[in-house]
């Protein structure tokens, strides 16, 4: 790993107890035993990509969300190759040192311990190829890992958190707006800090609320929510206990997920009640079979795990929507057709259209005056279609 202090480049052996060997300062991560891919250089890399360069404010959260692998979880196997030709490379050398010590107890031993190894070596060659049961996939690090792997320690190492990155449960959302326009409803803590850290609220006189229980009578709604089937049904939900106001589904829809799985963070739970499907199929019926699928399989995005530029551009774009005023009712107000005549109420006819037009003037060219000018300053020519050319 590199230094954060000294940027030396250290071997496992060059940093003891997170500190460089050549400038003797303190780290606060180290990959190999507080996880793959954490250490201070990273971190701060991730948090200046997250924060688009100090323009942001991000949640602890979403680094946690940052820090996850993109697209589904590699296939785990029941058996591996290379260790089974690990097992089978010691139980030779076994083999051999049990010919040579035959003649005594001990190399009875050792030749049972690499018959041992073979089996085992068998076994991991022919399950090679035979994936693992399904099981649930899950964030890399709970909300109190990732607090006490990285936050606590980085607090302790350095003092504070690294600028543009504050902890989800300390955003303090400020005072409610008086008079707000509109409603966001936003179960994901971490989406509802975010936007509060941001200053979302204050420049749309939003109430963002995370209860659905919370969101008041008589506003507009938005609704930011995962890719998931609950996420889905919330919109559904809203939209039958709010009739006749507006409720904007604004949040991460399963259709956009499934253009590019791999540019997204995949979670999955298996343990999902079995009337679910039912009620997806009974309240979302716009759902195509390849989008019930996935739900069934147990997958679904978090929102939280978006890049924050594009979460608050998602956001923004919500906020100038459900303020919009509404389009026209009359559908007879936009439509269009031909010219009708004022006396009769019927489509004009050409002829009717140029007498008309002859009739006030529009469709003659200013004459030349005795200067040899037109009227309105120009040059002669001019034509009078009524006489012809000139």
């Amino acid at each position: 790993m590199i230094c954060p202090n000294c940027s030396k480049d250290l071997l496992q052996r060059q940093r003891p107890r997170h500190r460089c060997s050549y400038c003797r300062k303190e780290f606060a991560l180290d990959p190999k035993s507080d996880g793959v891919g954490l250490h201070d250089v990273r971190i701060r890399k991730v948090i200046a990509k997250l924060t688009d360069e100090g323009r942001l404010t991000v949640t602890s959260g979403q680094l946690n969300y940052a820090l996850q692998h993109r697209g589904r979880p590699p296939v785990k196997f029941r058996g591996s190759r290379s260790d089974a030709a690990a097992l089978i490379t010691f139980a030779v050398i076994g083999l051999v040192v049990a010919f040579i010590l035959s003649g005594t107890g001990f190399g009875k031993w050792i030749l049972l311990a690499a018959l041992v190894m073979i089996g085992f070596g068998i076994r991991n060659w022919a399950l090679a190829d035979s994936p693992v049961p399904d099981t649930s996939v899950n964030s890399r690090w709970t909300e109190d890992q990732f607090r006490r792997t990285v936050l606590d320690r980085w607090r302790a190492v350095y003092g504070a958190l690294p600028a543009g990155l504050v902890e989800d449960g300390l955003v303090q959302p400020g005072p409610l707006p008086a008079g707000p326009a509109f409603v966001v409803l936003c179960p994901d803590r971490t989406v509802g800090a975010f936007l509060h850290a941001n200053r979302y609220h204050e420049r749309h006189r939003a109430l963002v609320v995370t209860d659905p229980r919370a969101v008041p009578a008589g506003l507009p709604l938005v609704v930011l929510h995962d890719a998931s089937p609950y996420g889905h049904l919330r919109v559904a939900e809203a939209r039958a206990g709010r009739p006749g106001l507006r409720v904007l589904d604004a949040g991460l829809s399963v259709r956009t997920v499934l253009t590019d799985e791999h540019k997204y963070t995949l979670l999955r739970d298996i343990h999902r009640p079995a009337e679910l499907a039912a009620r997806l199929e009974r309240e979302l019926p716009e759902l195509t079979a390849g989008q019930r699928d996935w739900f069934a399989e147990g997958w679904w995005t978090p929102l939280a795990a978006l890049p924050p530029k594009r979460l608050l551009a998602l956001a923004e774009r919500a906020a100038e929507r459900i303020t919009a005023p509404p389009a026209p009712r009359d559908p007879a107000a936009l439509r269009t057709g031909p010219v009708r005549s004022p006396a009769a109420g019927r489509p004009e006819s050409p002829v009717e259209t140029r007498r008309r037009a002859l009739a006030v003037g529009f469709m003659t060219w200013p004459e030349p005056g005795p200067d040899g000018t037109t009227e309105d300053g120009g040059r002669p020519g001019g034509t009078d279609l009524r006489k012809g050319p000139a």
